[in-house]
């Protein structure tokens, strides 16, 4: 079967020592994979401010901070470039930073997403991932990785793969695939159920048969196991520890409320408690991206790169 062919890294990166480590995650991806990096940094829209009658008007500021921050980020480029020997470019914008990082991963063409997750000095885990995480993964059009900035994880040496009764279960395989050669990677697969319906046994049932015919088709071996539980999200979390994964690979579902979409609770639980990488991976885009307009009248975006 055909494998995944990772070019493009898109690497959101603010300079803080959480978004550092991730662009390290991606560094040693990019070296295995032969991709390019894209470094990526958004300057908020905030500081542009439009007067009554819809003039724009620039923070006097704004243009100082820009110029800094493109020197800062070409710098960076320039060090990734050169001490790693992976070709990365570097790009700057101005704009709501989930909506930019949509754009960009479009714009650039981008294969997979590294960002950090979202670490406070709070106690309260429930924030422990951004709202702008949050956003990129339900919008991405592509597989997004979030890297927990407690540890470095510069190889993947034990992929954990849930699979649960939910509609495009297994559409993540290929770019696991990839990730489990590149890193030379145990999968461990974990089937799990949360109910006793019939309906749900027999379609893990077909995604496991799925799941073994792939494999074997790739000539991966794996190691399979089968759990029930009705706290499906602890259960993968504990499953992780115990088997001591260092990556999590997940199907990002979307649930459907209200005329929006929304991660499914299953998703969202994970990415807020996990202390290992995870790849979520929408089974489908939705049809329209939720990108905020640009209204060109009252905001001045400007876009400063190398190309």
């Amino acid at each position: 079967m055909e494998t995944i062919c990772v070019q493009k890294i898109l690497v959101p990166i603010d300079f803080s020592e959480a978004s550092l480590n991730a662009l390290n995650t991606a560094i040693f991806m990019a070296q295995r994979q032969h991709a390019q990096i894209i470094l990526f940094h958004v300057v908020n829209t905030y500081s542009i401010l439009p007067n009554p009658d819809h003039d724009i008007i620039y923070d006097s500021n704004l243009e100082k901070l820009l110029d800094e921050h493109l020197k800062n980020i070409r710098k960076l480029a320039d060090k990734i470039t050169h001490q790693y020997f992976v070709d990365c470019r570097a790009f700057i914008r101005t704009g709501l930073v989930s909506s930019e990082i949509l754009r960009a991963s479009i714009d650039f063409y981008a294969d997979i997403i590294v960002l950090s997750t979202y670490s406070t000095s709070s106690t309260n885990n429930h924030f422990r991932i951004g709202s702008n995480t949050l956003s990129v993964i339900k919008n991405a059009n592509c597989p997004v990785l979030t890297v927990p900035p407690e540890q470095k994880f510069e190889k993947f040496s034990t992929i954990l793969y849930p699979i649960r009764p939910v509609k495009g279960a297994l559409e993540q395989y290929d770019l696991a695939k990839t990730i489990l050669r590149e890193n030379k990677a145990e999968l461990i697969v974990v089937g799990m159920v949360d109910n006793t319906h019939k309906e749900s046994f027999e379609l893990l049932n077909q995604e496991t048969a799925l799941l073994n015919q792939k494999l074997k088709e790739d000539n991966l071996k794996a190691q399979s196991y089968f759990y029930f539980s009705q706290d499906m999200p602890n259960k993968i979390l504990e499953k992780a520890q115990d088997f001591q994964a260092d990556l999590l690979v997940l199907t990002a579902t979307l649930d459907h409320k209200v005329q929006d979409y929304y991660l499914g609770p299953f998703v969202e639980r994970i990415l807020h408690f996990a202390k290992i990488p995870v790849l979520s991976i929408r089974p489908k885009p939705s049809d329209t991206l939720e990108i905020a307009p640009v209204n060109h009248k009252n905001y001045a975006i400007k876009m400063l790169g190398i190309i």
